[in-house]
This record gives structure tokens, C-alpha cells and sequence, in this order.
């Protein structure tokens, strides 16, 4: 257990920065939220200002006066009605497609990112690393001890949550992004942590119980050579995390129905599976070239076999709801990546492995070291 000293990242408290504060985030993305909402906070302000002091203007100019009659209002102007319509649906068009654009980029990963997956759970979180370990790493808040997330500077990591119970809320101030967690489905968002030795706050943005305002975590940003020697000797005994897939699915006959060298079987093959389009038995297809939906299509299709069918096969798989745990699904879904020669699949495997293989001869490890990732 470490107590951990928190940086700030504003370090200019100036009048300027205080009217000004873009610049705060931790990473560039972060920097775009901040700019887009100090643009839309002048930008109302502006309005705001101008329109008020023009109704005050107006209300002082056209008040009733003692024997003056009271002028016609006019019941029509369709040139101003025009402008004042489309002038301010121009700015809000423009602030949409500004903020949708930096949405997306805090959702779409690169393909080499590392991928972290985060359970969230009354009332506390868990980061399992691409090896399979569990960081031991905890820091002092309050009475209780909150878990330490490591992460590497200058590497993308992309973060893949669920929930254990009720919907929570994994929130990382410093990089101005929050993403709800989800029970029985996955969602992602991805970071790039840029200074080694900076630490950041994680909080559950969510209320999810009497403990909500404790579900903290910290995150600390290390060298990637310092990273690499942790996650190593954290790995996890038993194998790389495809290797435990194809245990798990050994051990609850997936094998019986589902062909691995791309022959036609009970069920579709596994070979080449993952990260390319499904076609569905009701006509809609699972697009390929999203993680987050293939994972939650696999997550599906074990726990609620019929609820997309491939088309061309029968509805006759049995639910493994209560028999599979959700370390299984996620060891499960590293083994069908592997078998895939989609980008997505054996490729960005070994993409986000490369940096704990590399480390493999200089830190020990438990069990297998640091090849696979439950991802």
C-alpha cells in the first residue's frame, strides 16, 4: 500500500487562466473539450448579454407614456423570423459536429492501443492488464484503500468495462472523459496518459449505493519500461489469456459445435471470425471493424444464444448463463481473436503484446509472463 502525492495539472492560477482554463486536460483530446466548452460558454454569454440588454433597451424605449397611445405591434416580419432562425441554427450545427467529432475520437482506439479491461462493482473497481494480471497496488482515501490502475506514458490505452451489478460511471476528470458501465455488455473509451509520474483521480459518476461517493481509483502514469516490469511480475499463473480461452472452451464443449480451421459445423467456425461481418438470421448483419460490438456479439451469444442467429444455422445452443464465469468470456473472446487474421484480430493481439513481450527477459513473472491479453 502507497500513499500517492496527486500533481496539478493547472499550474497557472492567474486572472487570465482563471477566465480561460483550456489547456487543464491531460492529453490533447481533453484540451479540444475544454476549448469547445469555453467556445460555447462565450458564445452563450455573448447572446445572453447582447438580447437581454436589448430587451432592456427596448422595454425603456417603448414604455407606456401618459398620452401617447400604444403602438401596433406588427404580426409579421418574415426576413427577421428567417435570420433568427437560421443565424443560431448555423452556430448549434457548428458546435454539434465540433463536439460529435471529439466524441468519436475519445471512443475509436488506435489498433495498437493497449487494452485494459475495468470491472466496476459495488463498491469498487478492478483493471485486469493484456496478461492477465490484477494490479496489487492500493493508496489510502479516507478510512478505506482504493485500488492503483498503472498505466504507461505515451501509449494509447483503451479501456474495455463492465459491471459486476448496477449500471456504474467510470470518470477520469483529468482527461475530461466519462463512460457509463454497463451489467451484461461491454463499453470502451480510450486515453493516452502523455508524463510519467503524474497521477489522476477515477471516480463512479453514477450513484450505485450508499458507498457511491468511496468508489474511487487512482491512476498512475509510469515509464513504459517500468510498466512492462510491473505487469510481468503481476502476470497471472495458468498462461497468456487465449490459452485459458481455449481451456475454457475445452471445458464447456464449445469444440463439439464450433470448428477452429474454418470448416462448416453445428455452429459457424471460429476461424477468421472475429472482426469481420455477420450475417443475421432476421436480415440485419453485426458490421465488422468494431471491437466493442464483436465483443458484446460474443458476450451475447454465450449467455443468450438466440438472440442473433447466423443465418444458415439452427437456434439449439444452449445458454451458458450461471455455468460460464466472466473471466471465461473474456479469456474465451482473446482465443477467438487469435484465431482471426482481421485486423482486429491475431494482428492487434500481438500489437498490444509487444511491449510486455519485450520485457519478458528482464522481469519476472508468475506463471507465463506477459504474452496474451483478455481482450
Amino acid at each position: 500500500m502507497t500513499a500517492y502525492h496527486f500533481t496539478t495539472l493547472a499550474q497557472d492560477s492567474g486572472p487570465v487562466h482563471g477566465l480561460f482554463f483550456r489547456g487543464d486536460a491531460a492529453w490533447d483530446k481533453g484540451v479540444a473539450t475544454d476549448s469547445l466548452f469555453m467556445w460555447t460558454f462565450w458564445f452563450s454569454t455573448f447572446w445572453f448579454v447582447l438580447l437581454m440588454g436589448l430587451m432592456v433597451w427596448w422595454v425603456i424605449k417603448y414604455r407606456r407614456r401618459p398620452g401617447v397611445p400604444a403602438p401596433r405591434s406588427a404580426s409579421h416580419n418574415a426576413p427577421l423570423e428567417v435570420i433568427w432562425t437560421v443565424v443560431p441554427s448555423l452556430f448549434l450545427g457548428y458546435i454539434f459536429f465540433r463536439g460529435f467529432h471529439a466524441y468519436i475520437d475519445k471512443l475509436v482506439a488506435p489498433v495498437d492501443a493497449i487494452e485494459i479491461v475495468v470491472k466496476g462493482m459495488k463498491w469498487n473497481w478492478t483493471a485486469t492488464y493484456p496478461n492477465g494480471a490484477i494490479s496489487p497496488e492500493t493508496t489510502p482515501l479516507g478510512a478505506s484503500n482504493v485500488p492503483v490502475i498503472v498505466l504507461p506514458a505515451g501509449r494509447a490505452v483503451r479501456f474495455k468495462m463492465y459491471s459486476d451489478d448496477v449500471i456504474h460511471s467510470f470518470w477520469i476528470p483529468d482527461f475530461r472523459m466519462k463512460f457509463d458501465v454497463f451489467p451484461n455488455r461491454y463499453s470502451s473509451f480510450w486515453i493516452q496518459p502523455m508524463q510519467a509520474g503524474e497521477t489522476h483521480w477515477v471516480f463512479c459518476a453514477e450513484y450505485c449505493g450508499d458507498q457511491h461517493s468511496e468508489m474511487a481509483a487512482v491512476i498512475l502514469v509510469v515509464h513504459e519500461s517500468e510498466y512492462n516490469e510491473l505487469v510481468a511480475r503481476w502476470g497471472a499463473a495458468g498462461g497468456t489469456p487465449q490459452e485459458m480461452g481455449e481451456r475454457a472452451a475445452r471445458k464447456h464443449g464449445c469444440f463439439a459445435c464450433h470448428s477452429i480451421d474454418g470448416t462448416r459445423n453445428v455452429g459457424p467456425t471460429w476461424r477468421n471470425a472475429y472482426g469481420n461481418p455477420v450475417p443475421l438470421a432476421d436480415g440485419s448483419t453485426i458490421p465488422g471493424d468494431d471491437r466493442t460490438v464483436w465483443d458484446n456479439y460474443i458476450r451475447e451469444s454465450i449467455l443468450v444464444p438466440g438472440a442473433k442467429l447466423h443465418a444458415g444455422y439452427p437456434n439449439q445452443m444452449n445458454s451458458f448463463q450461471g455455468i460460464i464465469t466472466e473471466d471465461e468470456i473474456l479469456w474465451i473472446t482473446a482465443y477467438l481473436r487469435s484465431l482471426s487474421d482481421h485486423p482486429l484480430g491475431a494482428a492487434a493481439l500481438e500489437a498490444e503484446q509487444a511491449a510486455e513481450s519485450e520485457s519478458e527477459g528482464d522481469a519476472p513473472a508468475n506463471g507465463e509472463g506477459a504474452n496474451g491479453g483478455p481482450n
